[in-house]
Protein backbone atom coordinates (compact mmCIF):
# COMPACT_ATOMS: atom_id res chain seq x y z
CA UNK A 1 0.00 0.00 0.00
CA UNK A 2 3.18 2.55 0.77
CA UNK A 3 4.57 1.44 -2.56
CA UNK A 4 0.75 2.45 -4.45
CA UNK A 5 0.78 5.66 -2.35
CA UNK A 6 4.31 6.81 -3.35
CA UNK A 7 3.33 6.30 -7.45
CA UNK A 8 0.51 7.96 -7.14
CA UNK A 9 2.45 11.25 -5.55
CA UNK A 10 5.16 10.83 -8.26
CA UNK A 11 2.39 10.54 -10.81
CA UNK A 12 1.13 13.52 -9.49
CA UNK A 13 4.08 14.97 -9.62
CA UNK A 14 5.24 13.87 -13.08
CA UNK A 15 1.31 15.32 -14.59
CA UNK A 16 2.80 18.72 -14.04
CA UNK A 17 6.55 18.72 -15.23
CA UNK A 18 7.10 19.32 -19.03
CA UNK A 19 7.26 16.11 -21.50
CA UNK A 20 9.30 17.70 -23.89
CA UNK A 21 11.61 20.78 -24.60
CA UNK A 22 9.94 24.06 -24.42
CA UNK A 23 10.56 27.33 -24.44
CA UNK A 24 9.50 30.33 -22.76
CA UNK A 25 5.65 31.12 -22.23
CA UNK A 26 3.24 33.84 -21.95
CA UNK A 27 2.81 33.26 -18.29
CA UNK A 28 6.64 33.32 -17.55
CA UNK A 29 6.83 36.54 -19.41
CA UNK A 30 3.92 38.18 -17.95
CA UNK A 31 5.36 37.29 -14.62
CA UNK A 32 9.03 39.37 -15.98
CA UNK A 33 6.67 42.26 -16.90
CA UNK A 34 6.80 42.51 -13.02
CA UNK A 35 10.01 42.85 -12.72
CA UNK A 36 10.33 45.22 -15.87
CA UNK A 37 8.53 47.66 -12.94
CA UNK A 38 11.12 46.49 -10.08
CA UNK A 39 14.04 47.26 -12.30
CA UNK A 40 12.31 50.59 -13.20
CA UNK A 41 11.98 51.46 -9.40
CA UNK A 42 15.22 50.78 -8.99
CA UNK A 43 16.63 53.24 -11.57
CA UNK A 44 14.85 56.04 -10.07
CA UNK A 45 15.91 54.85 -6.63
CA UNK A 46 19.56 55.43 -7.99
CA UNK A 47 19.07 58.25 -9.51
CA UNK A 48 17.30 60.23 -6.94
CA UNK A 49 20.02 59.29 -4.09
CA UNK A 50 23.53 59.55 -5.97
CA UNK A 51 25.64 58.58 -2.79
CA UNK A 52 27.05 55.27 -1.36
CA UNK A 53 24.95 54.33 0.66
CA UNK A 54 21.85 55.14 -1.42
CA UNK A 55 23.51 53.06 -4.34
CA UNK A 56 24.73 50.49 -1.45
CA UNK A 57 20.91 50.24 -0.18
CA UNK A 58 19.89 49.95 -4.21
CA UNK A 59 22.27 47.28 -4.23
CA UNK A 60 20.79 45.11 -1.62
CA UNK A 61 17.78 45.71 -2.93
CA UNK A 62 18.71 44.58 -6.41
CA UNK A 63 19.89 41.26 -4.88
CA UNK A 64 16.26 40.22 -3.39
CA UNK A 65 14.18 41.51 -6.61
CA UNK A 66 17.13 39.40 -8.80
CA UNK A 67 17.03 36.08 -6.50
CA UNK A 68 13.13 36.81 -6.61
CA UNK A 69 13.36 36.43 -10.16
CA UNK A 70 16.28 33.48 -11.09
CA UNK A 71 14.72 31.33 -8.49
CA UNK A 72 11.64 31.17 -9.80
CA UNK A 73 13.22 30.69 -13.41
CA UNK A 74 14.92 27.44 -11.31
CA UNK A 75 11.14 26.49 -10.31
CA UNK A 76 9.97 26.69 -13.55
CA UNK A 77 12.66 25.43 -15.74
CA UNK A 78 10.89 22.38 -15.51
CA UNK A 79 7.52 22.65 -15.03
CA UNK A 80 4.11 22.33 -17.49
CA UNK A 81 3.57 26.09 -17.98
CA UNK A 82 0.72 25.70 -19.74
CA UNK A 83 -0.41 23.41 -16.85
CA UNK A 84 -3.38 25.31 -15.28
CA UNK A 85 -1.86 23.96 -11.78
CA UNK A 86 1.34 25.83 -12.76
CA UNK A 87 0.09 29.18 -14.38
CA UNK A 88 -2.21 29.87 -11.25
CA UNK A 89 0.50 29.86 -8.18
CA UNK A 90 2.93 31.95 -11.19
CA UNK A 91 0.11 34.00 -11.50
CA UNK A 92 -0.24 34.43 -7.76
CA UNK A 93 3.62 35.00 -7.96
CA UNK A 94 3.12 37.70 -10.45
CA UNK A 95 0.37 39.65 -8.50
CA UNK A 96 2.82 39.65 -5.29
CA UNK A 97 5.57 40.85 -6.39
CA UNK A 98 3.66 43.51 -7.70
CA UNK A 99 3.64 44.57 -4.24
CA UNK A 100 7.09 43.54 -3.83
CA UNK A 101 7.96 46.32 -7.01
CA UNK A 102 6.03 49.03 -5.58
CA UNK A 103 7.78 48.94 -2.43
CA UNK A 104 11.01 49.36 -3.43
CA UNK A 105 11.48 52.91 -3.40
CA UNK A 106 10.20 53.33 0.49
CA UNK A 107 11.75 49.60 1.00
CA UNK A 108 14.30 51.09 3.73
CA UNK A 109 11.80 53.42 5.11
CA UNK A 110 7.85 53.18 5.69
CA UNK A 111 7.79 50.29 3.59
CA UNK A 112 10.01 47.86 4.83
CA UNK A 113 6.85 45.14 6.08
CA UNK A 114 5.27 45.31 2.19
CA UNK A 115 8.64 44.56 1.06
CA UNK A 116 9.58 41.66 3.11
CA UNK A 117 6.82 39.84 2.98
CA UNK A 118 5.88 40.38 -0.67
CA UNK A 119 9.21 38.91 -1.48
CA UNK A 120 8.96 36.23 1.08
CA UNK A 121 5.72 34.98 -0.25
CA UNK A 122 7.11 35.01 -4.10
CA UNK A 123 9.79 33.21 -2.88
CA UNK A 124 7.93 30.25 -0.42
CA UNK A 125 5.19 30.30 -3.77
CA UNK A 126 8.59 29.27 -5.55
CA UNK A 127 10.18 27.04 -3.58
CA UNK A 128 6.59 24.79 -2.86
CA UNK A 129 6.47 24.65 -6.89
CA UNK A 130 9.80 23.27 -7.20
CA UNK A 131 9.05 20.62 -4.47
CA UNK A 132 6.14 19.66 -6.34
CA UNK A 133 7.93 19.83 -9.99
CA UNK A 134 11.03 18.28 -8.96
CA UNK A 135 11.68 14.50 -9.74
CA UNK A 136 12.60 11.78 -7.39
CA UNK A 137 16.39 11.89 -8.17
CA UNK A 138 16.87 15.61 -7.16
CA UNK A 139 14.75 15.36 -3.56
CA UNK A 140 18.17 15.28 -1.66
CA UNK A 141 19.27 18.59 -3.63
CA UNK A 142 16.05 20.06 -2.67
CA UNK A 143 16.34 19.23 0.61
CA UNK A 144 19.49 20.65 1.25
CA UNK A 145 17.99 23.93 -1.13
CA UNK A 146 14.77 24.62 0.60
CA UNK A 147 16.37 24.30 4.16
CA UNK A 148 19.07 26.58 4.06
CA UNK A 149 16.75 28.95 2.00
CA UNK A 150 15.48 29.62 4.79
CA UNK A 151 17.75 31.57 6.87
CA UNK A 152 18.02 34.04 4.29
CA UNK A 153 14.03 34.26 4.14
CA UNK A 154 13.51 34.85 8.12
CA UNK A 155 16.29 37.65 7.62
CA UNK A 156 14.36 38.99 5.17
CA UNK A 157 12.01 39.38 7.18
CA UNK A 158 13.60 40.51 10.50
CA UNK A 159 14.87 43.15 8.56
CA UNK A 160 11.24 44.10 7.49
CA UNK A 161 10.52 44.27 11.13
CA UNK A 162 13.52 46.20 12.18
CA UNK A 163 13.97 49.94 11.71
CA UNK A 164 15.80 51.89 9.38
CA UNK A 165 18.88 51.37 10.53
CA UNK A 166 19.80 47.87 11.17
CA UNK A 167 17.05 46.97 8.23
CA UNK A 168 20.21 47.06 5.64
CA UNK A 169 22.26 45.05 8.19
CA UNK A 170 19.56 42.23 8.07
CA UNK A 171 19.13 42.43 4.30
CA UNK A 172 23.07 42.18 4.23
CA UNK A 173 23.00 38.71 6.29
CA UNK A 174 20.37 37.44 3.64
CA UNK A 175 22.12 38.05 0.56
CA UNK A 176 25.11 36.22 2.33
CA UNK A 177 22.93 33.43 3.60
CA UNK A 178 21.89 33.14 -0.05
CA UNK A 179 25.31 32.95 -1.53
CA UNK A 180 26.11 30.12 1.58
CA UNK A 181 22.88 28.46 0.56
CA UNK A 182 23.36 28.42 -3.73
CA UNK A 183 26.91 27.05 -2.76
CA UNK A 184 26.34 24.37 -1.58
CA UNK A 185 22.80 23.43 -2.81
CA UNK A 186 24.54 23.64 -6.44
CA UNK A 187 27.30 21.15 -5.58
CA UNK A 188 24.52 18.69 -5.63
CA UNK A 189 22.55 17.18 -9.10
CA UNK A 190 19.61 19.32 -10.32
CA UNK A 191 18.50 18.32 -13.51
CA UNK A 192 17.79 21.45 -16.43
CA UNK A 193 16.22 21.98 -19.36
CA UNK A 194 19.31 24.01 -21.15
CA UNK A 195 17.32 25.92 -23.91
CA UNK A 196 14.75 27.26 -21.68
CA UNK A 197 16.84 28.17 -18.98
CA UNK A 198 19.64 29.87 -20.52
CA UNK A 199 16.23 31.43 -23.05
CA UNK A 200 14.82 32.61 -19.64
CA UNK A 201 18.19 35.07 -18.62
CA UNK A 202 18.26 35.94 -22.20
CA UNK A 203 14.75 37.23 -22.22
CA UNK A 204 15.77 39.25 -18.27
CA UNK A 205 18.73 40.96 -20.14
CA UNK A 206 16.80 41.93 -23.17
CA UNK A 207 13.76 43.60 -20.84
CA UNK A 208 16.67 45.08 -18.82
CA UNK A 209 18.43 46.62 -22.03
CA UNK A 210 14.85 47.68 -22.88
CA UNK A 211 14.11 49.60 -18.91
CA UNK A 212 17.12 51.42 -20.20
CA UNK A 213 16.22 52.95 -23.01
CA UNK A 214 12.80 53.56 -21.49
CA UNK A 215 14.56 55.47 -18.32
CA UNK A 216 16.30 58.19 -21.31
CA UNK A 217 12.86 58.41 -22.85
CA UNK A 218 11.91 59.40 -19.50
CA UNK A 219 14.21 62.09 -19.14
CA UNK A 220 13.42 63.70 -21.88
CA UNK A 221 10.45 65.12 -20.92
CA UNK A 222 10.16 68.96 -21.46
CA UNK A 223 13.90 69.64 -23.30
CA UNK A 224 14.07 71.24 -26.44
CA UNK A 225 14.79 68.85 -29.32
CA UNK A 226 17.78 69.88 -30.66
CA UNK A 227 20.67 68.79 -32.89
CA UNK A 228 22.60 68.09 -29.08
CA UNK A 229 19.54 66.14 -28.12
CA UNK A 230 19.40 64.11 -31.00
CA UNK A 231 23.34 63.18 -30.84
CA UNK A 232 22.72 62.23 -27.12
CA UNK A 233 19.49 60.01 -27.73
CA UNK A 234 21.49 58.21 -30.79
CA UNK A 235 24.15 58.01 -28.65
CA UNK A 236 22.20 55.86 -25.73
CA UNK A 237 20.65 53.87 -28.74
CA UNK A 238 23.54 52.79 -29.87
CA UNK A 239 25.31 51.99 -26.68
CA UNK A 240 22.43 49.73 -25.71
CA UNK A 241 22.05 47.94 -29.75
CA UNK A 242 26.21 47.51 -29.06
CA UNK A 243 25.42 46.23 -25.44
CA UNK A 244 22.84 43.63 -27.21
CA UNK A 245 24.97 42.33 -29.87
CA UNK A 246 27.88 41.71 -27.21
CA UNK A 247 25.44 39.33 -25.52
CA UNK A 248 23.19 37.86 -28.51
CA UNK A 249 25.46 38.16 -30.97
CA UNK A 250 27.11 34.63 -30.37
CA UNK A 251 27.38 34.59 -26.69
CA UNK A 252 24.32 33.50 -25.56
CA UNK A 253 23.73 30.59 -27.75
CA UNK A 254 27.47 29.38 -26.47
CA UNK A 255 26.35 29.41 -22.76
CA UNK A 256 23.00 27.48 -23.64
CA UNK A 257 25.90 25.28 -25.40
CA UNK A 258 27.87 24.91 -22.50
CA UNK A 259 24.72 24.18 -20.06
CA UNK A 260 24.00 21.44 -22.10
CA UNK A 261 27.04 19.82 -22.11
CA UNK A 262 27.47 19.80 -19.02
CA UNK A 263 26.39 15.84 -16.46
CA UNK A 264 23.56 16.46 -14.01
CA UNK A 265 25.97 16.30 -11.17
CA UNK A 266 27.31 19.83 -12.44
CA UNK A 267 24.83 21.55 -14.23
CA UNK A 268 23.58 23.03 -10.97
CA UNK A 269 26.94 24.43 -9.96
CA UNK A 270 27.47 25.53 -13.47
CA UNK A 271 23.89 27.43 -13.83
CA UNK A 272 24.26 28.43 -10.28
CA UNK A 273 27.43 30.48 -11.79
CA UNK A 274 26.84 31.21 -15.32
CA UNK A 275 23.18 32.73 -14.85
CA UNK A 276 22.28 33.39 -11.45
CA UNK A 277 25.38 34.84 -10.13
CA UNK A 278 26.92 36.10 -13.05
CA UNK A 279 24.06 37.37 -15.08
CA UNK A 280 23.23 39.06 -11.83
CA UNK A 281 26.11 41.46 -12.67
CA UNK A 282 24.95 41.97 -15.92
CA UNK A 283 21.55 42.93 -15.34
CA UNK A 284 22.91 45.30 -12.33
CA UNK A 285 25.44 46.94 -14.85
CA UNK A 286 22.16 47.58 -17.39
CA UNK A 287 20.12 49.40 -14.28
CA UNK A 288 23.40 51.89 -13.78
CA UNK A 289 23.70 52.52 -17.14
CA UNK A 290 20.28 53.45 -17.53
CA UNK A 291 20.76 55.98 -14.85
CA UNK A 292 23.97 57.65 -16.48
CA UNK A 293 21.13 57.48 -20.08
CA UNK A 294 18.26 59.91 -17.94
CA UNK A 295 20.64 62.03 -16.50
CA UNK A 296 22.49 62.45 -20.25
CA UNK A 297 19.27 62.71 -22.53
CA UNK A 298 17.83 65.11 -19.96
CA UNK A 299 20.86 67.39 -19.66
CA UNK A 300 22.62 66.80 -23.48
CA UNK A 301 24.12 69.84 -23.36
CA UNK A 302 25.85 69.50 -19.66
CA UNK A 303 28.64 67.07 -18.49
CA UNK A 304 28.12 63.46 -16.84
CA UNK A 305 29.87 64.98 -13.57
CA UNK A 306 30.55 62.82 -10.53
CA UNK A 307 27.90 60.26 -10.16
CA UNK A 308 26.12 59.79 -13.17
CA UNK A 309 29.51 59.50 -15.39
CA UNK A 310 30.57 56.58 -12.86
CA UNK A 311 27.25 54.73 -13.44
CA UNK A 312 27.62 55.26 -17.35
CA UNK A 313 31.45 53.50 -16.84
CA UNK A 314 30.60 50.89 -13.61
CA UNK A 315 27.97 49.82 -15.69
CA UNK A 316 29.72 49.26 -18.72
CA UNK A 317 32.27 47.55 -16.63
CA UNK A 318 29.78 45.34 -15.08
CA UNK A 319 27.61 44.12 -17.98
CA UNK A 320 30.81 43.64 -20.08
CA UNK A 321 32.79 41.81 -16.83
CA UNK A 322 30.05 40.13 -15.28
CA UNK A 323 29.95 38.37 -19.24
CA UNK A 324 33.57 37.80 -19.37
CA UNK A 325 33.14 36.32 -15.71
CA UNK A 326 30.82 33.62 -16.85
CA UNK A 327 32.75 32.92 -20.20
CA UNK A 328 35.19 32.14 -18.08
CA UNK A 329 33.69 30.01 -16.06
CA UNK A 330 31.78 28.26 -19.51
CA UNK A 331 35.24 27.71 -20.39
CA UNK A 332 34.26 30.33 -23.59
CA UNK A 333 38.01 31.56 -23.84
CA UNK A 334 37.30 33.56 -26.78
CA UNK A 335 34.84 35.98 -25.21
CA UNK A 336 36.96 36.67 -22.34
CA UNK A 337 39.98 38.74 -22.86
CA UNK A 338 37.60 41.21 -25.14
CA UNK A 339 34.79 42.12 -22.76
CA UNK A 340 37.74 42.09 -19.96
CA UNK A 341 38.85 44.63 -21.59
CA UNK A 342 36.28 46.44 -22.36
CA UNK A 343 35.53 46.53 -18.40
CA UNK A 344 38.86 47.81 -17.54
CA UNK A 345 39.13 50.62 -20.61
CA UNK A 346 35.73 51.74 -19.10
CA UNK A 347 36.75 52.14 -15.44
CA UNK A 348 39.86 53.60 -15.84
CA UNK A 349 38.06 56.01 -18.00
CA UNK A 350 35.79 57.71 -15.86
CA UNK A 351 37.79 60.88 -15.09
CA UNK A 352 37.86 61.37 -18.32
CA UNK A 353 34.01 60.82 -19.06
CA UNK A 354 33.26 63.60 -15.94
CA UNK A 355 34.98 66.04 -18.12
CA UNK A 356 33.21 66.08 -21.73
CA UNK A 357 29.34 66.73 -22.72
CA UNK A 358 27.03 63.84 -22.16
CA UNK A 359 26.64 62.97 -25.99
CA UNK A 360 30.61 63.06 -26.28
CA UNK A 361 30.53 60.12 -23.52
CA UNK A 362 27.36 58.20 -24.63
CA UNK A 363 28.92 57.59 -27.97
CA UNK A 364 32.51 56.91 -27.10
CA UNK A 365 30.93 53.89 -24.93
CA UNK A 366 28.56 53.69 -27.70
CA UNK A 367 31.75 52.96 -30.50
CA UNK A 368 34.23 51.06 -27.58
CA UNK A 369 31.75 48.49 -27.36
CA UNK A 370 30.92 48.70 -30.94
CA UNK A 371 34.21 48.24 -32.11
CA UNK A 372 34.55 45.04 -29.86
CA UNK A 373 31.55 43.54 -31.51
CA UNK A 374 32.82 44.04 -34.84
CA UNK A 375 36.15 42.93 -34.65
CA UNK A 376 34.38 39.67 -32.54
CA UNK A 377 31.60 38.91 -35.29
CA UNK A 378 34.71 38.92 -38.25
CA UNK A 379 36.53 36.49 -35.94
CA UNK A 380 33.69 34.14 -35.36
CA UNK A 381 30.72 32.22 -37.11
CA UNK A 382 27.21 33.97 -36.36
CA UNK A 383 25.18 32.06 -34.34
CA UNK A 384 22.61 29.52 -35.95
CA UNK A 385 19.23 30.38 -36.08
CA UNK A 386 16.46 28.94 -33.59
Amino acid sequence: MSSLRAGMKDASRVSVRASVAQSATYVELFYDLVFVYAVTQLTSLVLHDLTWGGVGRAALLFWLVWWAWTQFTWTLNLADTEHPLIRVPTLLATAVAFFLAQAVPEAFSSAGVWFAVSYVVVRLIGLAMQAWVIASDQRASLTVWVGLSMTGLALVVAGGFAGPELRPWFWLAALVADLVAAGLAGRMVWVLQAGHFAERHGLIVIIALGESLIAGGLGSSGIERDLTFALTTAGAVLATCALWWTYFGTLHHRFEEALGSQEDEARGGFARDVFSFWHAAVVAGVIAIAVAFEQAIAHPEEHLSGGPSLALTLGVALFTGGLAAAALRAGIGSAVVPRAAIAVVALISTPLISRIPASAALWSMAILISAMDLLESRREEPAPQT
